[in-house]
């Protein structure tokens, strides 16, 4: 997966991960930057007795997702953590700026952006979906499930990589997702997840989106692109007749309007192209394909 794969690009990212570019490093500080801040309002508005009014605003409970319907909930809670135990914070958001730049290199900002909240929702679902099989009502924040989503789409793409596990045993990180994944499937099988205060259940979804994220090919921004043109276009031109007008220039200039497209495409990720730049692309690539014959 990945636009390493694209054979325009290939080239440009057969060497492993590359350092982490300013553009593309403010799309992590950013996500940080928002968790940070939902853990000071949650300090803030803490009560005597310990609880927090922002906590339960932003946690998820099947309760709140299947009666009262608060679908915002499946984000929300990934932006708050354990009041009570900064540490829960802190190594989530270590993990996330210390390899979320791998990824975030390949697929480009907005679909970092995106992979990261999908990854949320559907770890979200999964671990509501575990309690309500289980019969225990349980309350889900942190992003730990979203963190081992990036994690996992990392290892995949690199699982040679070395890192060092507590600043000092050298690991493949390979070896490290295989861990992770013993780590949370153990419990679960041996009954002992539904009374653990650790959402074994999300962090398996989250590694589970993670590897159907790479294995599939998913490109979460060209969905939410294509979905978000058509309601627009829907709203724009109803009843009215649509015509389709090809590129001024026919395939004379391909050639010409490839070059910025292919650095726009190192530079951000092919994720970060426009409708018109795709179709450039498919046009040219057509056109390759004419050409040899």
């Amino acid at each position: 997966m990945g636009i390493e794969n694209r054979e325009y690009v290939r080239d440009e990212y057969s060497d492993g991960p590359g350092p982490l570019r300013l553009s593309s490093a403010s799309v992590v500080v950013k996500l940080i930057g928002a968790t940070v801040i939902g853990f000071i309002f949650q300090a803030l508005f803490t009560r005597s007795g310990g609880s927090s009014s922002v906590t339960e605003w932003l946690q998820l409970t099947s309760e709140d997702l299947y009666q009262r319907g608060q679908i915002w909930r499946l984000v929300s809670y990934a932006f708050c953590h354990d009041s009570k135990n900064p540490f829960h914070l802190i190594f989530n958001m270590m993990v996330l700026y210390s390899i979320g730049g791998m990824l975030l290199n390949l697929v480009g900002a907005r679909e970092f952006f995106w992979f990261y909240i999908v990854a949320a929702i559907f770890s979200g679902i999964s671990s509501v979906v575990f309690y309500t099989l289980v019969g225990i009502p349980a309350a889900i924040i942190g992003a730990s499930g979203a963190v081992n989503a990036v994690f996992c789409a990392v290892a995949m793409h690199y699982p040679r990589q070395r890192l060092l596990l507590m600043g000092l045993i050298p690991i493949e990180m390979r070896w490290l997702l295989a861990c992770f994944v013993a780590f949370d499937t153990l419990p679960i099988l041996m009954g002992g997840a539904g009374s653990s205060k650790v959402a074994h259940a999300a962090h398996l979804g989250g590694l589970l989106f993670g590897f159907l994220y790479v294995r599939s090919h998913m490109n979460l921004t060209r969905w939410w692109d294509r979905f978000a043109g058509r309601i627009a276009m829907n709203r724009r031109n109803k009843g009215k007749l649509k015509l389709f007008a090809p590129p001024a220039g026919g395939e004379s200039n391909l050639d010409a309007q490839m070059d910025p497209i292919l650095e726009k495409i190192s530079r951000e990720g092919e994720a970060s192209l426009t409708a018109r730049e795709r179709n450039i692309l498919i046009q040219a690539s057509r056109k390759l394909k004419k050409d040899r014959n």
